[in-house]
């Protein structure tokens, strides 16, 4: 009875956690978008793909199948045309119940949040018959939901592939405890999420031979050998045959490795240093002890790392998602070690209780650390608390009008942080010299003039308020609203 209220209580903990994490994420994220602090990249593009999907499943127009609106043209194009992530037409139905950018935003922070779960699973896996496994588990989970990295992905509107941090989490978990179908089906959606993903499911399917095939088990090794086949004919198809054809051309992103020699400048920036320190000082260094567990991420270190897009090296973004998952399991099997390694810190001599709590201390201690000076929680040095108190003046306004053109026949072109309420239509452009093509333009001006595309979107709105088609039909402050005649 004693250990079934125990084992109550550290539920009754776990799923606290989860859950808070899952409702603040939530709330502030739809604040964000409601207070014009999201952009049209990525949550205008993510939402208007995942609504056209929405409306071929309702209207049976097969054509609008992860369809969204170039956003450097005129056409309308599929989304594998930028990014083979059609893990975004199975969202798709979720928008049965609400067809808003709020329900990608509310999918995104609990499926993070569950990541928690998975890192409690695999915890107490690896420590089982220790009776400080729940306890050990209960510290990586904090640990999970209080890192900087993911929560700034969290907040960074929405992507399909930021839900491998916990995909991948579960993948890796369901393999642990040889319930390989479980694991092959997270290994799958991780595959959708985005092209790249294989390589590192790739690298994981290496790993798992190594550790198996010496155990001579034909289900595990043929586990193994799936995930690795699967892997490789995923990632040609996406880069060789599906992006290409949608396309017309080779992939985007091949261009951020065009300059290969200068490669070490990349590599040995403090920039990069910071990177790392800010991926694993969270969680005190720990994923160092695992080095193998650590490399599965390797093919996923090395896009970020030799790209020559700084963004890629930030952990602002997205970017970090794959490499997530295992800087995680990696602490967890380097915290086995450390404990099992006789040059620990402590004395040998020390009682094995005082050296998990000296452990344990070190990881939450690590983690508030890190939160404070790179977080984005209130508390944080780094706050992200814009939303709360400072919402952009017009959003009022903008609220309004998006609820006055609902109509989704209504062809709208919008400045980037305007873009997502109005990106529930099959025709959204964003704010450029393709206006003309729209029945009714949607500006903040100071994001037009002085914004990070000012260079495009400056001149376009130059040409806008003197064009004759187009006439001026609301004006308050930075708002700007105009209507084809």
């Amino acid at each position: 009875m004693k250990q079934f209220l125990t084992r109550y209580k550290i539920g009754i903990i776990l799923w606290v956690m989860i859950v808070t994490y899952a409702v603040y994420f939530s709330l502030f994220t739809i604040l964000r978008y409601r207070t014009l602090y999201a952009h049209y990249f990525d949550l205008g593009i993510m939402h208007q793909t995942v609504y056209n999907t929405f409306q071929a499943l309702k209207l049976g127009d097969v054509n609008r199948i992860l369809e969204l609106t170039n956003p450097f043209g005129q056409n309308q194009i599929t989304r594998m045309a930028i990014h083979n992530d059609i893990l975004l037409a199975f969202i798709a139905p979720f928008y049965f119940i609400y067809s808003g950018p709020e329900t990608l935003l509310i999918i995104q922070s609990i499926i993070l949040a569950l990541g928690g779960l998975a890192v409690f699973k695999i915890t107490t896996h690896v420590f089982k018959d220790k009776i400080y496994d729940n306890a050990l588990g209960l510290v990586f989970t904090f640990a999970y939901l209080m890192y900087t990295p993911m929560q700034r992905a969290n907040n960074f509107d929405f992507h399909a592939v930021t839900l491998t941090t916990t995909l991948l989490l579960f993948m890796f978990y369901y393999w642990l405890v040889k319930k390989y179908r479980m694991s092959i089906l997270f290994f799958i959606l991780s595959l959708l999420a985005k092209e790249q993903v294989a390589l590192t499911t790739l690298f994981f399917g290496l790993f798992t031979l190594t550790q198996q095939a010496v155990q001579k088990h034909k289900h595990k090794i043929n586990y193994s050998f799936l995930v690795i086949v699967l892997s490789i004919i995923w990632f040609w198809l996406s880069m060789k045959i599906i992006i290409p054809y949608f396309r017309g051309g080779d992939h985007f992103a091949l261009e951020y490795y065009s300059d290969l020699k200068n490669l070490p400048n990349y590599i040995f920036h403090v920039d990069t240093y910071r990177y790392f320190l800010f991926l694993m000082g969270p969680l005190a260094f720990l994923s160092l002890f695992s080095p193998l567990h650590f490399l599965i991420a390797l093919p996923e270190f090395g896009i970020n790392l030799l790209s020559n897009s700084w963004n890629m090296r930030n952990i602002v973004f997205h970017y970090t998602s794959v490499i997530q998952p295992f800087i995680f399991i990696a602490a967890i099997y380097g915290a086995k070690n450390m404990l099992a390694a006789k040059s620990m810190v402590v004395k040998k001599a020390t009682a094995d209780k005082n050296r998990i709590r000296i452990l344990m201390g070190l990881i939450v201690c690590a983690t508030l650390l890190f939160s404070y000076f790179k977080g984005p929680l209130p508390y944080s040095r780094e706050q992200e608390v814009h939303p709360f108190l400072y919402p952009q003046k017009e959003n009022t306004d903008v609220l309004y009008w998006s609820q006055l053109l609902e109509n989704p026949d209504i062809i709208i072109s919008a400045t980037g942080h305007i873009a997502p309420l109005f990106a529930s239509r099959r025709y959204l452009y964003k704010f450029s010299e393709n206006y003309h093509l729209a029945d009714y333009v949607i500006i903040s001006v100071s994001e037009a003039t002085d914004g990070w595309e000012n260079e495009k979107t400056k001149p376009a709105y130059e040409r806008l308020i003197k064009d004759g088609r187009f006439n001026m039909i609301y004006k308050n402050g930075n708002l700007e609203i105009f209507k084809k005649l």
